[in-house]
This record gives C-alpha cells, sequence and structure tokens, in this order.
C-alpha cells in the first residue's frame, strides 16, 4: 500500500529531539498513550453547557473539556449513525466511498481497512463496545479485521499487561429512540425511571429552539433530550471510575464527541449546522499535556470533521497513515495547518430520498438541496410514530404555526441555505437571498460545486444505478468512469432544478446521451410540473433506456393530465422485480396527495408480500415506504414493529408534571 510521506521540517525534528530531552516522549514504544473514545450518540452541543445551554446536562463530561480542550466547530460528515460512522472508521468521506446512503452496505476496496487494523500493528489492543453500523458489505469480517474485541463486553480488561489501548465506548441512553421515538413509557422506564427526581429537568426548565412552537406538549416532548444526556452523564463517570481504578487515568486521553446531530426533527437526518455539528473534547493527563497543540484548559475554534480522526489517531500513534485517508491529522507528529473548510451529506435515510451537500467553514453553514419538492420533516416511519412529530403536524393542521415553524412541513422549500451560526444558533435566518452575504454565498456554492466535481461524488446517480453498475466492482472504482458518472455534466443539470423555470432547457437536456444527465433532466421537468404543448415529447421517455427517466416522466405526465400510459409504466415499476425502482416510485407518489390514492390497491398487495416481520437488507426499507403509504391513504395503523405496537395516542402517557 502506497502511505503517506511525514511532512516534518528539519526545525521540528530539532525542536522534537531537544524536546525528548526534557520530558518522556510519547512515541516510545514502551509508553504509547493509551486512547480513550466517549462517543455520544446523536447530539448536538446546544444542550450542553460549554455551548451555551443554561441547563447541565452533562456534568463529568463537561468538566473534563474545561481541563482539556473544547472545539466549537466540530463536525460529522454525515447527517445519520451510519453514513458517519463509515467516515469515521475508515478515514474517507462517503462522497469518495460511495457509502452515503442509510444502510446501504456497499463493497468498498479491499485496501480501506478499518483504521484501528493499523493501531493493532502498532501494538496497540483495540475494542469497541459495541455499536459499529459501518455501512459497508460483510461488515462481520471487516470488524473482526479492525478490532481485537467488539462487543458489549468489549474494554481494555482484556489487554496484554502493560499494551496500550485504543478503547470505544458508545452510549446509546442519548440516542434518537430515547430523544423521540420511543413511547413515552419506555423512555420514562430506561431514562427517567433511573434519574433521581431531584435532578430530573421538566419541561418548564427547557429552551425551546424557535423553530418548534412553545406549547405544553413540545416542552414534554423535549423534555426528554436532557434528561437522556444526563442519564449518559451518569454511565460515562461509571466508566472513568473504573478508568481511574484500575489506574490507567494518568496514562489515557480521553475524546468526547457525537457521532451527529440532535435526534429530533430538524437536528439528525438534516443536512445543516443542526444535523452536523457535534460537541468535541479532547482531555489530556498531566503526562501528556505537551501533545496538545491548543494547551489545556482552553476553547478553539479550529475547524475538526470526523474525518480527521482516524488520520489523527495514527498519528498520535506514530503510524503510517495510508494514502487514501484525506482527513486532516490534528495532533501527533503529522499534525497539519487548519483547513479553510469542512463538508457535510445527505443522501437516502431509511426509507426518505435526499441528496443535500453542506460546507462549514467556522462562521457560516451553506447548504445546497438537490430535492427541493422534498419537505425537512419527511414522511420516515421511524420519526413519524413519535409524538414530538405527530404534534408538529397536528399544530399545523390546526394552523397555530407560525413562517418558521411551518417550514419544517413546507413541501417546495428552498435550494439554498446559508446560516451564520455565531449570531443564529438555531439557524433560522436563512441569509442565501440576503444581498449582504452574497460574496459569501457565491464563494461557498462555489466551494460546494469544487468538492463535489473533485470527489466525482456518485450519489448524484440513482441508487438502483450505483448498485448495478459497481455489481463485481465497487462504487469507489466506478465513480472515476464518466462513461458512468460524468459529473460536471450531472452537476451542470442538477443545479437547475429549482432553478431554471423554461421546460425547453430540460428537454435538451433529455436528449443527451448519458442517462444519469437525462435523469437530472426528467427531475427537473417532475418539478417544474408542466407538459402544456410538450406532452408528445414527453411521451418517448417512457421507454426510455433508464427506468428512473421513465418514473419521473411517467408521474409528471399521470399528475398533470392522468396519461393513461404513464399509469401503466408507474404500474410497473410499483410491481415489478427491482426494489430500487419501486422504491422509488412509491417515494414520489407519497408526496402526490392529488393522485396517490389511484395506487392504493397496489400498495395492499405490496403490504401482502412484504409482510410485518422486519426484512434484510433493501426490503426493509420498501416495507416502511409500503407501511407509510397505507397509513396515509387508507387509513392504516403505524406500527413501530409487529411485537412493539406503538400506537399515535398523544393522551395515553401524559405525566403529571408538578
Amino acid at each position: 500500500m502506497i502511505k503517506r510521506k511525514k511532512r516534518i521540517s528539519g526545525r521540528i525534528v530539532l525542536f522534537l529531539l531537544f524536546f525528548s530531552l526534557l520530558t518522556i516522549s510519547c512515541h516510545k514504544k514502551e509508553d504509547k498513550p493509551n486512547i480513550l473514545w466517549i462517543t455520544l450518540e446523536d447530539t448536538s452541543p446546544q444542550f450542553l453547557a460549554p455551548y451555551g445551554s443554561k441547563l447541565t446536562t452533562t456534568p463529568t463530561l463537561d468538566n473534563l473539556g474545561k481541563e482539556g480542550v473544547i472545539f466549537n466547530h466540530a463536525y460529522a460528515t454525515g447527517a445519520v449513525c451510519s453514513a458517519s460512522r463509515n467516515t469515521i472508521i475508515t478515514g474517507c468521506s462517503t462522497e469518495e466511498l460511495g457509502t452515503g446512503n442509510h444502510r446501504s452496505k456497499y463493497t468498498i476496496p479491499d485496501f480501506i481497512k478499518g483504521f484501528p487494523y493499523y493501531l493493532k500493528k502498532a501494538g496497540y489492543y483495540t475494542s469497541n463496545n459495541a455499536k459499529t453500523d459501518y455501512n459497508v458489505k460483510d461488515e462481520q469480517d471487516f470488524i473482526n479485521e479492525a478490532w481485537d474485541e467488539s462487543s458489549r463486553n468489549a474494554g481494555w480488561w482484556n489487554r496484554e499487561k502493560k499494551q496500550p489501548f485504543f478503547s470505544v465506548f458508545n452510549f446509546n441512553t442519548c440516542h434518537q429512540s430515547r430523544t423521540m421515538t420511543y413511547p413515552w413509557n419506555q423512555y420514562e422506564n430506561e431514562i427517567l425511571g433511573s434519574l433521581p427526581d431531584s435532578l430530573e429537568f421538566k419541561p418548564s426548565e427547557v429552551e425551546v429552539p424557535p423553530f418548534y412552537k412553545d406549547s405544553k406538549e413540545m416542552r414534554k416532548h423535549l423534555s426528554r433530550v436532557p434528561n437522556s444526556l444526563l442519564k449518559t452523564d451518569f454511565l460515562v463517570d461509571e466508566l472513568l471510575k473504573k478508568l481511574k481504578k484500575d489506574g490507567l487515568k494518568e496514562n489515557t486521553i480521553i475524546f468526547i464527541y457525537a457521532d451527529h446531530g440532535e435526534g429530533i426533527p430538524r437536528g439528525k437526518t438534516h443536512s445543516i449546522g443542526f444535523g452536523h455539528r457535534v460537541p468535541f473534547y479532547i482531555w489530556f493527563p498531566p503526562k501528556y499535556k505537551h501533545l496538545s497543540p491548543w494547551g489545556t484548559g482552553v476553547i478553539t475554534n479550529e475547524l475538526i470533521s470526523l474525518k480527521d480522526l482516524a488520520p489523527t489517531i495514527l498519528s498520535m500513534a506514530g503510524s503510517s497513515i495510508p494514502e487514501h485517508m484525506k482527513g486532516r491529522p490534528f495532533m501527533g507528529e503529522e499534525r497539519e495547518k487548519p483547513r479553510k473548510y469542512v463538508f457535510g451529506s445527505r443522501n437516502r435515510l431509511d426509507e426518505t430520498p435526499g441528496l443535500e451537500r453542506t460546507v462549514f467553514d467556522g462562521r457560516f453553514v451553506y447548504s445546497r438541496n438537490f430535492y427541493p419538492h422534498l419537505p425537512v420533516v419527511r414522511y420516515q416511519k421511524y420519526g413519524e410514530v413519535s409524538e414530538i412529530v405527530k404534534t408538529i403536524r397536528k399544530d399545523n393542521a390546526a394552523g397555530v404555526l407560525n413562517k418558521i415553524q411551518s417550514e419544517l412541513l413546507k413541501q417546495l422549500r428552498a435550494i439554498e441555505y446559508l446560516y451564520d451560526i455565531q449570531s443564529d444558533k438555531w439557524e433560522v435566518k436563512n441569509l442565501a437571498t440576503n444581498p449582504v452575504y452574497k460574496e459569501d454565498l457565491i464563494r461557498l456554492r462555489k466551494v460546494m460545486k469544487e468538492r463535489v466535481i473533485k470527489t466525482n461524488d456518485i450519489h448524484f446517480i440513482p441508487e438502483g444505478e450505483m448498485r448495478k453498475a459497481s455489481k463485481g466492482s465497487t462504487a469507489f472504482e466506478i465513480k472515476k468512469t464518466r462513461e458512468i458518472n460524468p459529473t460536471k455534466e450531472i452537476l451542470e443539470v442538477a443545479e437547475l432544478v429549482g432553478v431554471e423555470s423554461n421546460p425547453e432547457v430540460f428537454l435538451n437536456y433529455l436528449k443527451h446521451e448519458n442517462k444519469h444527465v437525462r435523469y437530472w433532466a426528467s427531475v427537473g421537468l417532475n418539478f417544474l410540473g408542466q407538459t402544456d404543448g410538450i406532452e408528445n415529447q414527453l411521451l418517448p421517455y417512457l421507454k426510455d433506456k433508464s427506468v428512473y427517466v421513465q418514473i419521473e416522466i411517467a408521474i409528471l405526465l399521470y399528475k398533470t393530465i392522468k396519461n393513461s400510459k404513464a399509469k401503466g409504466t408507474l404500474i410497473n415499476y410499483i410491481m415489478g422485480e427491482d426494489k430500487y425502482a419501486t422504491h422509488h416510485t412509491i417515494q414520489q407518489l407519497l408526496y402526490l396527495p392529488s393522485i396517490a390514492n389511484d395506487f392504493t390497491y397496489l400498495l395492499r398487495v405490496l403490504d401482502k408480500r412484504y409482510g410485518n416481520e422486519r426484512l434484510p437488507g433493501f426490503e426493509y426499507t420498501l416495507q416502511n415506504s409500503v407501511q407509510m403509504y397505507l397509513y396515509l391513504y387508507d387509513n392504516q395503523k403505524l406500527y413501530y414493529t409487529k411485537s412493539a405496537k406503538w400506537i399515535d395516542d398523544l393522551n395515553s402517557t401524559v405525566r403529571n408534571w408538578n
């Protein structure tokens, strides 16, 4: 494997030699630092005291941060667990690997290992407790190669005597399941039931973000967040006590971070700062304080991407960094200077489609939305069963939400978002149309485009096409092929969706030889929703070589003029064997109530075909889509699982808040 050359100037070498005379070098084989990772699931910094929260939700973690380094600007590359964790474990962004679709589990090249694999070679004992969710095919083999142990019992305690360790502990008590999805009684049993009443946060204490209506119901829902964090903090405290009891804290550097943003609507899954920005602390024992480039007891505005974690840990361990890891080592011998920008993305998440690309520069968040027909809060079964989403929908139907709050459910929404997170922590003032910020908008838009082209971002082609094209290879390899993925041409058309109002422009692109360019032309036409005078030009594309062009054009023709041939095309793909085409069709119809009922009888058939027991792989995505459809258009109950029937009943779990 090609290795990255070490970039240490002669001056730095002399400095290190001199420094080694004064202190014990951490890079001696017998004295490498232990590294402990504490990973919080689904947590945004706005809910932690060091980042401005009025509630002290994580006192144990906060004390570590105050003694070490607190990072104001750390960002996950993905706004959901599998996409983010894929980047963390490989050191590669999902745009580079083609692994951005949630739990798509594509094959990746053999030379890309989970980075603990290299730590093992450097003499470290590696353990993971216990979540993986790495979003790769043959995940268990990948896990076995990376970790000495990955299980609910894993920890530093199984290493050889005096062997340095790299140990990860994932805490799911602050996961979305606890903060919104579980029914109240289950949340009460798992979280509130284990907290002393005197420490429990009451609904009256929580801060209600301006994109939610400040009501008794909403405060109740939001109180889950601080209480779940407090429960997590108690568990972390127990872990740290064990570390100290084992006599290891003085030799251990502790990293604390979240895998992505908060598990509440508009946070996790949404590609703005709230979906990507995470709390991030590093604590150094006195022995290793000299390893901090920032000092200790400090707050830094240095930009950090979770893509940087893998090369940073290898740099700290004195291990060579593989060439395919493009992240920035921010500690250790190979520390690189800070970068101007870091990046985020959103693709398919569970059954909900999406394509968003985001740029962070430490002040501004720029997010480009390529599917403007989809709302922020989409019809996702995992979220739809929650009380908080049902409250938002109920309030919206009652007309009691203001403009900012109703934006969550607005189907035709902006294509560009620009937020100043220094003055707008909840990101509610979109500056994209403000002429004062035009230069910043143009600058960040340019950076986004350059990023898409540089990475040959294959997520701009439909997922079914990506799956088909990468059979026998990998998305990482095929995305370099211009015949499959002419990125510049695809992006050129994709950027017109929601911008260009002349259907003739898209009709010209519809003649392009590349089917993925034609796909985006069909998306543009479908978004415009105009068929007057062009019906005859569109009909031939019901037999296009791309099934996705066929589906987009069929949707357009049927929703506008109820064309019978178009309906036949949609029926074929709803009932066909191509599960990706079926999913694409259903997800289109979900947001078109004017025609959705015309296909309900077919969805009943699919419901019997797939059943209620959770199916493996992409079939589960289809199950969720079908059940969501029948919930919306056939008055069927929406269950989270067959065995645990979580039904919409906001009044059944009322608690007496004194």
